[in-house]
């Protein structure tokens, strides 16, 4: 509930900084193909698709997305619905991670995005870097803030960030036992 009260202050703030004040960017490419970003209102579409975006990761739990101007674009989006101020569970992570890869593969860029593109968004990034861009989680978190320096510096200590990386750790662990 606390979310949803303070939701359009906080997105007054977010367009201010960035898109008023413009002292921060409203989205910035993290990887040649991978973009993390703010929350992107319906006039934003167009320009994401000339950057090339075909696919949208969309955290966010109080927002649909602009749906009718993804469809004219033919951008797909994946929402996997995260309460604001908290972490993705690591089944939305894992499912943002995999679609990400799926889309990059085909070589589409990937928008993922949350209210301000610093928190929930950042997290399934830090986690997609960590899977496919060979990174742990410190290096990953460098990465991203060299990048996006507004994201949380504190997403390598998020329980989710731990536990997907356990889960990689595992899963490289039973590839080199089977090699």
């Amino acid at each position: 509930m606390g979310a949803r009260i303070i939701f359009i202050p906080t997105l007054a703030w977010n367009v201010l900084l960035g898109k008023v004040l413009r002292i921060r960017h409203w989205w910035d490419f993290i990887d040649d193909q991978v973009i993390v970003g703010a929350f992107p209102f319906w006039f934003d579409v167009a320009a994401m698709s000339e950057l090339g975006v075909q696919a949208v990761v969309n955290t966010c739990n109080e927002y649909g997305g602009p749906v009718k101007q993804y469809d004219h674009f033919g951008i797909e989006q994946l929402r996997v619905p995260t309460i604001d101020f908290t972490a993705p569970s690591l089944d939305s992570i894992q499912r943002g991670v995999a679609f990400i890869q799926q889309h990059v593969e085909q070589g589409h860029n990937v928008y993922v995005h949350c209210k301000a593109g610093r928190g929930r968004s950042a997290t399934v990034a830090l986690c997609w870097l960590m899977a496919h861009r060979d990174m742990n989680p410190e290096q990953a978190q460098e990465h991203l803030l060299s990048k996006r320096p507004h994201v949380h510096s504190t997403l390598p200590a998020r329980t989710v960030v731990k536990q997907y990386w356990s889960t990689l750790q595992d899963s490289d662990e039973q590839v080199s036992a089977e090699d």
